[in-house]
């Protein structure tokens, strides 16, 4: 599932949506009439919406996946910087195949200039797909063991954790032009814990770096996260939905009119049937809040503990979501809350899943890896012949 675009770029934006929010649902099932509740009836609603969603998501295997792999690895933006990207192009046909790990050494290669990997996994059927078997403990937690000759016995760990990939796509070429998608099921003791896409692009003339990555929960939910960047803007748009219906979504895009020298930078915030909106440009800096897509003309909010500079152009560093930035709304009624307060330690959860979206280590660390390594050793088997 290729992530969508939910980009709020003002607060035209939020107006024209007065219809898709007319109504959303409670936590019995029902419809609940959004008009007629009061913003901070809505804000409430909203945060405690979110909470359950992150709730049920933190306990699932599914977040396991996301969040796993040693924090000393790099991430995906980080491993091309670094040159640990290798110039070639992988289809799934060329890793089509099961392959489970075992303990034993097969073989091992050579890899870059002084390293060598290990073969952990043997092909042990054919299929159209690219299906790999290890255990649940390396996939999760020491990963390195798939590549590496192990410091432990792991015979007696059973091949329970499962990667069923359909769609894969690595072509690379040296120093930056990458063209990446991946598409996999995953399971655990043969229950499905959900689904994987990511679509990744480098080095393109209209955009020099375009990301997204979508996990779909067996529950439902599904987080994503989408990255652009170009000579002249930077976007960055975090969402958690459940099913069609949009739990939060926060964007935040900065861009840039080279020839007049000036900036402009929206930061949209929705939290279920709230929406804040702050756009900014060098003469002008407004922020408006809106119920069910109607601006709320009696309730005022402000920023704190803004960390970005004025002209702050790393956009990615100045969302809520990264706990870079705080909302404090002020009612009608003159009482106030801080969305951080509303949402308590569901916010840390939300910054480590998000950036682990971003990042996403399982994929780079260990599907990437696996799958190299076979299209290496059979290519150094047909070389050898």
């Amino acid at each position: 599932m290729v992530m969508k675009n939910r980009i709020f770029l003002s607060a035209i934006v939020a107006l024209a949506a007065v219809g898709m929010w007319s109504c959303t649902q409670n936590s019995g099932g029902g419809a609940t009439d959004v008009a007629n509740q009061s913003l901070k009836e809505a804000i409430n609603n909203s945060a405690d919406q979110v909470s359950t969603a992150m709730n049920d998501i933190s306990s699932s295997d599914g977040y396991k996946v996301i969040t796993s792999g040693n924090s000393n690895l790099k991430s995906a933006d980080a491993s091309v910087s670094d040159g640990e990207m290798f110039s070639d192009s992988i289809t799934l046909a060329d890793v089509a195949g099961v392959y489970e790990y075992q303990d034993s050494v097969l073989n091992e290669m050579h890899w870059g200039y002084s390293s060598y990997m290990y073969n952990h996994f043997k092909m042990t059927a054919d299929t159209s797909l690219f299906i790999i078997k290890l255990p649940e403990k390396l996939a999760l937690h020491h990963p390195e063991y798939c590549f590496y000759k192990t410091k432990q016995d792991t015979d007696s760990l059973g091949n329970n954790f499962v990667i069923t990939t359909s769609k894969y796509k690595y072509s690379y070429a040296f120093p930056g032009g990458l063209n990446y998608s991946l598409g996999s099921d995953i399971a655990v003791s043969d229950t499905a814990v959900g689904n994987l896409d990511i679509e990744w692009m480098m080095g393109g003339s209209d955009k020099p770096y375009s990301y997204s990555s979508t996990f779909t929960f067996a529950s439902g939910y599904a987080v994503s996260m989408q990255a652009e960047r170009t000579d002249t803007t930077k976007l960055y748009d975090y969402n958690l939905s459940d099913g069609d219906q949009t739990i939060y979504d926060e964007m935040v895009k900065w861009s840039k009119d080279s020839g007049a020298d000036t900036y402009t930078k929206v930061h949209s915030l929705t939290i279920g049937d709230v929406q804040i909106v702050h756009t900014r440009t060098a003469g002008s800096d407004s922020l408006e809040v809106y119920k069910g897509g109607e601006l709320q003309q009696n309730a005022t909010v402000t920023v704190v503990d803004n960390n970005s500079s004025e002209n702050d152009s790393d956009a990615e560093y100045t969302t809520f979501c990264n706990k870079y930035r705080d909302y404090q709304i002020t009612f009608d009624d003159s009482t106030t809350v801080l969305l951080s307060d509303l949402l308590g330690p569901t916010r840390d959860t939300m910054s480590q899943l998000f950036t682990s979206m971003h990042e996403m280590k399982f994929a780079t660390h260990l599907v990437n890896y696996i799958a190299w390594n076979v299209y290496f050793r059979d290519k150094m088997k047909m070389e050898d012949n």
